[in-house]
């Protein structure tokens, strides 16, 4: 897999038989092989995570389809505005959580294959996802994070930890090749329980931090704190746009 930074909250995932983004927020995508399908991910509505300059990929990947967290409206003056067509309309699904579906994938050479497709709610707005690729799970953590801070209250603090673990028992135990996880530096000293709970939780192999904002040093600390204890996972740093790694 190959994996690419797209800034903010956005990553691009090149499997070999499919293409997948999530999240994307503007920029630019790299280059790809238009033969194959691409799948598009979007986890919520906010601005951070959401683009509508996505629709526009279907005049160059004539083989996409948009997957939207229910949250997102469409709105026919909305539609209007970001160009979205009947065709268009056609190629995007609205998802609430609880979702477990079997996306066919048919490549222009007539090839045939399929990804499983899970969405989980999350203790924050709209959807995760858990995708089955070939065998190799991919999780995509969208606004799911242990959200406590240091000026929170007693009840405050154990209301939201007790909601992130209730969300997070639908990954207990998985095996997840390909995880993206929640480090928040505005946590202060409770930045990375969201991302250690993920992989105290599954058997998580490779993890990328994201929602790290402008502060690249969190995760590079993270990455090298995790290493030098010999933690299970390896942490995989991308903090800039374009950037991209190459997973074995």
């Amino acid at each position: 897999m190959k994996i690419t930074y797209t800034g903010q909250n956005g990553y691009v995932v090149e499997t070999g038989i499919v293409n997948i983004v999530f999240d994307f927020c503007g920029g630019e995508l790299p280059p790809m092989a238009k033969e194959l399908p691409l799948l598009v991910f979007v986890s919520h509505g906010h601005a951070l995570h959401f683009d509508p300059g996505i629709f526009s990929f279907v005049s160059e990947y004539p083989n996409v389809q948009f997957f939207l967290s229910h949250d997102i409206l469409l709105t026919e003056e909305l539609q209007k505005q970001y160009g979205v067509t009947r065709s268009v309309m056609k190629k995007i699904s609205f998802l609430p959580e609880g979702v477990r579906r079997v996306i066919p994938l048919k490549a222009e050479n007539g090839e045939n294959n399929y990804i499983i497709m899970e969405t989980i709610k999350t203790c924050g707005e709209g959807i995760a996802f858990l995708l089955n690729i070939a065998g190799k799970r991919v999780y995509y953590a969208g606004d799911m994070n242990w959200c406590v801070r240091e000026n929170d209250s007693r009840q405050v603090f154990n209301q939201r930890t007790a909601r992130f673990k209730y969300y997070m028992e639908k990954l207990y135990d998985r095996d997840i090749y390909l995880a993206f996880a929640n480090l928040i530096p505005d946590q202060g000293k409770y930045s990375r329980l969201g991302i250690d709970y993920l992989l105290n939780t599954a058997s998580v192999t490779n993890v990328v931090p994201m929602g790290f904002g402008e502060n690249e040093t969190a995760v590079f600390t993270y990455q090298r704190e995790r290493e030098e204890k010999k933690l299970p996972g390896r942490v995989v740093a991308l903090t800039k746009i374009d950037e991209t790694v190459l997973l074995e």
